[in-house]
């Protein structure tokens, strides 16, 4: 039920473009937010993410740099 109502907590909050549940790692899903500044980072994480049931933790990391950027998906390799 948790995973349940985490996933659609976040469903609702328009600064997520991506939530994966993943494995290996120290924890349950990986989130991409698009926010303006740490202020709206900050707002983000005390205001919303932290105050969804089950959140016992969350481990950020941030972009500095796109070094790759795809939008398409090159499929040629794979004949």
């Amino acid at each position: 039920d948790r995973f349940d109502t985490f996933e659609e907590t976040l469903s609702d909050c328009p600064e997520v473009l991506s939530c994966m549940l993943i494995t290996g790692q120290a924890a349950d899903y990986m989130i991409e937010v698009l926010v303006s500044d740490m202020d709206a980072y900050q707002a983000f994480l005390l205001g919303k993410l932290t105050r969804i049931p089950g959140v016992t933790g969350v481990h950020s990391s941030f972009v500095l740099r796109k070094i790759i950027d795809r939008t398409s998906v090159p499929l040629n390799h794979l004949a």
